[in-house]
């Protein structure tokens, strides 16, 4: 059974044919995908059905001239004894960003005449794909190396400029990851990975990336902040894909060098070295080029098994604030034990580094107290002997008498 559509195209072909009639029309592809580029040429054929005439055809761009193409306008002249002819249209490749462009081409008859009409398709898409990076080239534009002070009490944020360059059509995300240290990125740097978007037409975007105050000391730490990928469809400029932080060197450890003295009662200074800037290990840690300030306080207690400042020592320090200037790495506390005639057991006395008085880029980490015991001295449990009649004069003892004998 012939279908309803082909009855139709033969009734249109033949009354045509009856009529005299001639029809042009595109045949062949209609809808193009390109790129651009200066050898990009589109091929339009125009093909001439019914009764032989001598027609030109007219193939022009619909809509302005947006110099995409080297020509919007084209002419073929189909004569009567032939069936087709083909246009070219070449597309001009330009330095401009441009996202993907759809344009259409029009047929039309030159001299329109009864016995000729306009059949279907009559029109033909060209869309040109995105180009000269119309979606933007993303890179960094700040400095290559950043460096950067661990705030104390607080924390900071470093503002990292990132430009979008060529084209800025469309929504353009882009990804970022914090590697590095010797640390965990994440015990200084926050955020240490992400997205980082330019909304349409934003060619410079702002993005923070706080520095975390963590109270651990530190040596120089250098991080790379990468950008990875990136969706919308820009690129990353690689020469400019990575910036590097160095969180400068901070948080110098201020402490005790031993938690513990023991000291006989004699006429003597016990001298307490305190440390800025030096680990477990004895290696220097911690910034140092400014002043450290911390406050101590010494802790007695009223009884015997505690020693009584200015009875059994005396501090001969002229206030309580221990300084540090810069590039010195050790101080130290003194204290005059006094030496006394009067039976004592051990006593002790603490030395205590207070917090909150703590000035500088410093710490402060254990031991920060320290206990102090003076020895027992003096006798303090007595002195034993024989108190006998043996050191007067000799005693003779009859071993047959006697079964028991008092020394006193």
């Amino acid at each position: 059974m012939i279908s309803s559509f082909l009855l139709v195209y033969l009734s249109t072909l033949f009354i045509s044919f009856v009529f005299g009639e001639a029809e042009i029309r595109f045949t062949g592809q209609t809808e193009f995908f390109v790129n651009e580029t200066s050898t990009t040429v589109i091929r339009l054929v125009i093909e001439r059905i019914g009764e032989p005439a001598n027609v030109t055809a007219i193939v022009s761009l619909s809509g302005e001239d947006t110099g995409d193409f080297f020509d919007t306008y084209a002419a073929a002249f189909i004569p009567a004894r032939g069936t087709n002819r083909t246009v070219y249209i070449a597309v001009c490749d330009d330095d401009l960003p441009e996202p993907d462009e759809t344009f259409t081409f029009h047929l039309t008859l030159q001299k329109p005449s009864p016995n000729v009409k306009l059949g279907w398709p009559r029109a033909a898409s060209v869309t040109i794909l995105s180009n000269d990076n119309a979606f933007g080239i993303i890179s960094f534009s700040t400095p290559s190396s950043i460096s950067v002070i661990e705030p104390r009490s607080r924390n900071a944020s470093v503002p990292l400029t990132l430009i979008r360059e060529k084209g800025t059509y469309g929504m353009v995300t882009v990804t970022f990851d914090v590697s590095g240290g010797p640390n965990p990125p994440e015990e200084d740097l926050n955020p240490v990975r992400g997205n980082i978007t330019f909304p349409p037409g934003r060619a410079t975007v702002i993005y923070n990336v706080t520095v975390l105050d963590d109270e651990v000391p530190e040596n120089d730490e250098l991080f790379l902040i990468q950008l990875r990928s990136v969706e919308g469809g820009a690129e990353i400029n690689a020469s400019r894909s990575s910036v590097e932080i160095i969180v400068r060197k901070n948080d110098s450890p201020v402490n005790f060098m031993q938690s513990v003295y023991v000291v006989p009662e004699d006429d003597h200074v016990l001298t307490i070295p305190v440390l800025r800037g030096k680990d477990s290990d004895g290696n220097l840690i911690g910034s140092d080029e400014t002043q450290v300030s911390v406050r101590y306080k010494v802790m007695t207690w009223d009884s015997t098994a505690h020693a009584q400042q200015n009875i059994d020592f005396i501090d001969l320090q002229p206030d309580t604030t221990l300084v540090f200037p810069p590039f010195v790495h050790e101080s130290h506390l003194k204290f005059q034990i006094i030496d006394d005639l009067i039976p004592e057991i051990a006593e002790s006395f603490h030395i205590m580094l207070l917090k909150n008085t703590l000035q500088g880029d410093a710490v402060l980490m254990g031991p920060s107290t320290v206990q102090v015991t003076i020895k027992p001295n003096d006798k303090p449990y007595g002195v034993l002997s024989f108190n006998s009649i043996l050191f007067e004069r000799p005693v003779i003892i009859d071993e047959d008498t006697a079964s028991r004998y008092n020394l006193l």
